[in-house]
């Protein structure tokens, strides 16, 4: 691991011990995840960016990725088609045996479980995220996955603590778009993108900007234009200072030479309360959370948040990246370990989570979730690359706004 000096280093050990003080020692939590315990959310890596197959090869041992995701697409193809048989409650099926076979494996690993850090509470998205795609993916390993919620800092308590075992693919962490911003921030001992090694990213942003129904605002442009007229003034709720959505509208508000007044909550609940009760004006929130609102007609999307229209929402709201504004992060997550595993592993690892979302059971609950209509998928090199990108970008909208990072600290 690259710490980047030896205070942060102590500092990374503090939070680790503050994590275990906070949320029990791993131990607590290593025997209640039973396999397949839970789920809710997907992405399919089938129709998304950077999917083309084109990722090298990746070692001896672990072989050609473009030639190992084929014979896994291949392998889902047939169990889509009846060809083999498809047993989520079973140890193995005709699926998870033919994935077996397709995926090379490293030697000896894994001989025992695997923990994965989840940095938020459960119930919640990062939760459902980590325990769906695991589901069949600890069916493929052969191996139990052990899930440890370790909540607090934006997902940071978790990946303190992972910096500090051992860099042997028995502790991963799923890992969120938060972990590049606070790293843009410079307000953690380590850095995200330089100090880990990129597994897998799944899924891809669904952020939608919501009004009430009623809104007087017909279009994202008819919003915008009062903005940059009535500067402060449009209120827009998020999930939290320092979050995705405030950077968003930072980087909207350069773009128009205007601000929002940016409302954040903790809870979803709150936002979508204050919305409704007319406290704030847009909502910025994940499609699959407030899809029964829109279904019943109490809200209405201005625009996508990103560069995906998602047809199956609705085919004539533009996103914000057609409009001609800005885009420089959103909501994904994915799978991260240590900087210093094996790459052996970790091409083993990308590929075993690669399978598991290909698979039913990961597919019904992205679908539930409205997790297909963004798509997400990159491998742990295009998942490097963008997170760069990412941090870069928030990095220079921080400077260009004078973002005061001091409260994300307290």
């Amino acid at each position: 691991m690259r710490i980047r000096s030896k205070t942060r280093q102590f500092a990374v050990v503090v939070i680790s011990v503050l994590a275990l003080v906070a949320c029990g020692s791993d131990a607590d939590v290593a025997d209640d995840a039973p396999p397949g315990d839970d789920g809710t959310a997907a992405e399919d890596p089938g129709d998304t960016e950077g999917d083309d197959g084109d990722t090298g090869d990746t070692g001896e041992t672990g072989g050609n990725q473009a030639d190992v995701l084929a014979a896994i697409d291949e392998i889902a193809a047939q169990v889509e088609a009846g060809e083999l048989a498809y047993d989520p409650g079973s140890d193995a099926d005709e699926a998870i045996e033919a994935l077996r076979e397709a995926i090379p494996q490293p030697e000896g690993y894994p001989g025992r479980p695997i923990e994965i850090l989840i940095g938020f509470g459960e119930g919640g998205g990062s939760d459902n995220y980590t325990r769906n795609v695991g589901r069949d993916a600890e069916r493929i390993l052969g191996q139990r996955l052990i899930y440890n919620n370790m909540p607090g800092a934006s997902g940071e308590v978790a990946l303190g603590h992972m910096f500090t075992q051992a860099a042997d693919g028995y502790t991963i962490a799923s890992a969120i778009t938060n972990q590049v911003i606070n790293d843009a921030l410079d307000i953690q001992p380590y850095s995200f993108v330089d100090d880990v090694a990129f597994i897998i990213r799944q899924q891809g942003p669904t952020e939608i900007y919501w009004v009430a129904a009623d809104n007087e605002w017909e279009t994202f442009e008819d919003m915008l234009d009062y903005a940059a007229e009535n500067p402060g003034q449009v209120r827009v709720s998020g999930s939290g200072i320092g979050s995705d959505d405030e950077f968003r509208l930072l980087a909207l508000g350069s773009e128009i030479d205007s601000t929002f007044g940016f409302v954040p909550f903790d809870g979803v609940g709150g936002r979508i309360s204050a919305l409704l009760a007319g406290d704030i004006d847009v909502l910025h929130e994940t499609a699959g959370t407030v899809m029964d609102l829109y279904e019943d007609g109490q809200i209405r999307p201005l625009a996508y948040g990103g560069d995906i229209v998602f047809e199956d929402i609705d085919p004539d709201i533009p996103s914000v990246a057609d409009l001609g504004y800005p885009v420089p992060t959103g909501r994904w997550r994915g799978m991260v370990a240590p900087g210093d595993v094996d790459q052996e592993i970790i091409d083993y690892l990308h590929n075993v989570f690669y399978a598991s979302a290909q698979l039913p059971s990961y597919k019904e609950y992205e679908v539930e979730f409205l997790q297909h209509v963004a798509g997400g998928y990159l491998n742990g090199e295009e998942f490097e690359a963008e997170a760069r990108r990412e941090r870069d970008e928030i990095a220079a909208l921080a400077e260009e706004f004078g973002y005061d990072a001091g409260a994300l600290q307290e």
